[in-house]
C-alpha cells in the first residue's frame, strides 16, 4: 500500500472522520439505507488545516493515477471546495494544473459578453476555461448512487469537453449496487461514461491498516470484515478471502445426515422426536418451524431439545427474509438470544433484503442457510407459479457471493437441484457446498436416493412426517437414515 494511503487513514482517525463500530447500536444508516458498521464523514474537513491536508491526499491520488491532467473540475456541491485547494496541492508537488467549477446561473456581463459559441464555457464556469482537448479530472467527496457525477459528466460534454479520463474521490466503500447483478455503482459509472474512478483509499485499505496496526477492537474488525463480505464488490471480496480465507460455516458435522423437521404442535411431541432420534449418529440436527416458536417461544423450544441433544438447532421461520432490509437486524438479535444455531432464509423480498438479513445474521454469530426454490407445485413461473426461475436462481447467486455455502434445495425435484448446483458451484465458484433438501417421503413424495445422486458429497435430508408421523419413530429413523 502506498504510504500516502496509510497517512490518509491516520488523518481520518485523528480527525474523527473515520469511525468503525464494535457495537451495533452505534451503526450508521447510509444514503443507500444500508446499516453500516463503519462510516467516513469528509464534510468534517471544513477549516484551513484539515482542508489543506485533504487536498494533499487528493493530489497524491490524482498524480499516482498516471493521468496527465490539465485542469480540475469541482463537482457541485462538495467538489467545488476541493478544486482550488487540490490545484494548489498539485502545484506544490510540481504538477501545475488549472481549476474550475460551474456557475448556477449563466454569466451575462464582463468577459462573457460578445463571445462566440465556443466561448460559451466562460459564461457557465468560474476559473480556468478548459480548452476542447484539455484532460479534465473531476473531483468529489464520495460515490453513492452517482447522480451528481452523471450530471457533471453530461454538463461537461454539453460544452464540448469530452476528454474526461478521471474522477477522484476520497473513499471508495467498494459496495455493490442494490440490484442482484453484483455490479457496483462505480463500475456502472465507468462502463457508461468511460471515466475511470480513483479513490485515495478504499474499504479494504481501511481494514488492512486498522488490522495491521491494531487501531480498532477485534469485534469492530470482525464486523467490518462481515460487512465487506456481504456488500463488497468482487474485487473487495477477493481481497478479504486472500487475507481471511473463505467464510466457513460448517453446520452439520457429517457430510450426509438426516435432519428431522419438527413441525409438530406441542413441546411434548417435540421431546418425543428428540428422544427417538438423538442417539442415531446420522441425525445431523433439528429443524424448528414457526408453530413451536410462536406457540411456546424459541427459548423454551431450545431448552426442550437441549435436555436430550446438543446437535445444531435450525430455525425456519417459513419464510424469513421476506420483509424490508432493516428488520433483519432485530430478527437476528432475537434469534441469537434464543439459543438457535442456524437460520434459514428464503429472501423473496429482493437482493437488498437478502444481503441485509445475511449480514445481520453473521454479525450476531448465526450460521445461515439460503433457499430459493421450494418443493410444492406452482412455485416457480415454469411450474405455473409467481416466482421467476431466474429470480429464484438470483437468491442463490447473491448468497453465494456473500460467502454462504449452505443452501436449501427441493428434494423432490432432482432436476432443479442440478440447476441450482450449476449456478452456485460452476457459475459462482463456491466450494465445499452443503445442501439441505426437504420434500421426502410423506406428503411431498421425494425419494432420498434420487436426490442423493444429484446433491453432491455433502447434503442433509430434511424429513418431517416420515419420522414424526410414524407409529415407531425410532424404527422410522433407522429406516430413513439407512438411505443416505
Amino acid at each position: 500500500m502506498e504510504e500516502y494511503k496509510k497517512r490518509f487513514i491516520d488523518f481520518l482517525l485523528k480527525t474523527g472522520a473515520l469511525k468503525v463500530f464494535d457495537k451495533p447500536s452505534d451503526d450508521r444508516s447510509l444514503k443507500s439505507k444500508r446499516i453500516s458498521p463503519w462510516f467516513v464523514n469528509i464534510g468534517d474537513f471544513n477549516d484551513g488545516e484539515t482542508s489543506n491536508a485533504l487536498a494533499g491526499f487528493y493530489a497524491d491520488a490524482v498524480i499516482n493515477s498516471g493521468v496527465e491532467a490539465n485542469v480540475l473540475y469541482g463537482i457541485p456541491e462538495k467538489g467545488v471546495g476541493l478544486a482550488v485547494s487540490v490545484a494548489i496541492a498539485m502545484a506544490a508537488k510540481e504538477h501545475n494544473v488549472g481549476w474550475f467549477f460551474s456557475r448556477k446561473d449563466e454569466k451575462t456581463h464582463g468577459e462573457a459578453t460578445n463571445l462566440g459559441p465556443e466561448e460559451r464555457v466562460k459564461k457557465l464556469t468560474v476559473g480556468w476555461a478548459p480548452k476542447v482537448n484539455d484532460a479534465i479530472v473531476q473531483l468529489d467527496d464520495v460515490f453513492t448512487a452517482g447522480d451528481a457525477k452523471y450530471e457533471a459528466n453530461a454538463f461537461l460534454k454539453s460544452l464540448g469537453r469530452t476528454n474526461l479520463p478521471l474522477l477522484a474521490i476520497a473513499v471508495d466503500r467498494q459496495e455493490v449496487g442494490i440490484d442482484a447483478s453484483g455490479t457496483s455503482a462505480i463500475e456502472l459509472y465507468e462502463q457508461k461514461t468511460g471515466t475511470r474512478v480513483v479513490s485515495i483509499v478504499n474499504a479494504v485499505d481501511v481494514y488492512n491498516v486498522l488490522k495491521d496496526r491494531k487501531l480498532a477492537p477485534d469485534r469492530a474488525l470482525e464486523r467490518l470484515a462481515n460487512y465487506i463480505r456481504v456488500y463488497g464488490t468482487q474485487a473487495a471480496r477477493t481481497e478479504m478471502i486472500k487475507m481471511l480465507g473463505k467464510l466457513e460455516q460448517k453446520i452439520i458435522g457429517r457430510d450426509k445426515s438426516v435432519i428431522p423437521a419438527c413441525d409438530v404442535e406441542t413441546l411434548e411431541e417435540l421431546e418425543k422426536i428428540v428422544i427417538a432420534t438423538a442417539e442415531n449418529e446420522k441425525i445431523g440436527g433439528y429443524k424448528i418451524g414457526f408453530e413451536l416458536g410462536l406457540g411456546y417461544s424459541l427459548p423454551k423450544v431450545v431448552e426442550t431439545i437441549r435436555k436430550h441433544s446438543n446437535k445444531p438447532i435450525i430455525y425456519d421461520h417459513q419464510k424469513a427474509g421476506t420483509d424490508i432490509p432493516d428488520t433483519g437486524k432485530n430478527y437476528a438479535r432475537v434469534i441469537k438470544r434464543s439459543g438457535i444455531d442456524t437460520v434459514i432464509f428464503f429472501p423473496q423480498a429482493g437482493p437488498e433484503t437478502e444481503r441485509a438479513w445475511i449480514y445481520h445474521a453473521l454479525d450476531n454469530g448465526l450460521k445461515v442457510i439460503v433457499g430459493g426454490r421450494m418443493t410444492h407445485p406452482a412455485y416457480a413461473v415454469s411450474e405455473g407459479g409467481y416466482i421467476t426461475d431466474e429470480g429464484a436462481r438470483d437468491m442463490y447467486r447473491v448468497a453465494a457471493r456473500a460467502g454462504i455455502t449452505n443452501f436449501v434445495v427441493p428434494g423432490n425435484k432432482p432436476e432443479v437441484i442440478t440447476q441450482i448446483r450449476k449456478v452456485i458451484e460452476e457459475e459462482e465458484g463456491v466450494e465445499n457446498t452443503h445442501y439441505f433438501a426437504p420434500g421426502f417421503i410423506g406428503k411431498q413424495g421425494g425419494k432420498i436416493e434420487e436426490a442423493g445422486k444429484v446433491a453432491g458429497p455433502r447434503w442433509g435430508a430434511i424429513v418431517g412426517t416420515g419420522i414424526y408421523g410414524a407409529k415407531d419413530m425410532k424404527a422410522a429413523t433407522e429406516e430413513v437414515t439407512s438411505q443416505i
